[in-house]
């Protein structure tokens, strides 16, 4: 069984990991870890070389002591990070997604669109909703 986790830093994110530990504890899954970033302008090399080096040393930390095998993932590309956090579930054949969401306004979600509300209407599996409540 394997479980992919959103992750992206954010207290809600960080909330969503632990969820999935607990969970993945219980029922011997795996963890995959994915960070999407989208890109619209070219990114250096070096930049994105540290974003991995700094992904893996915060995962690292919250998986001390823990005896649950993970793998973490950094994508780059120019696809929203919704879209492909649903290709790689589906490709990666993953059981149960978990998202941290944020309580934002329905003008917010117009501006700037959903990662959430895409994952959510689109993975073929279920997805866990980790709330923040501000």
């Amino acid at each position: 069984m394997e479980f992919l986790v959103c992750y992206d830093d954010s207290a809600v994110s960080k909330d969503a990991l632990r969820a999935a530990q607990k969970h993945a504890a219980q029922w011997n899954a795996d963890i995959r870890i994915v960070s999407a970033v989208t890109r619209v302008e070219p990114i250096k090399h070096e930049k994105i070389t540290k974003m991995e080096a700094q992904l893996e040393l915060e995962i690292g930390a919250l998986f001390e002591g823990m005896n649950i095998p993970y793998t973490v993932n950094l994508h780059v590309d120019e696809v929203e990070a919704g879209e492909k956090i649903v290709k790689i579930a589906r490709r990666k054949k993953v059981d149960l997604i978990f998202l941290g969401i944020r309580k934002r306004s329905k003008v917010g979600k117009l501006l700037f669109g959903s990662t959430a509300q895409y994952v959510i209407l689109n993975a073929h599996c279920p997805v866990v909703t980790v709330g923040g409540g501000q």
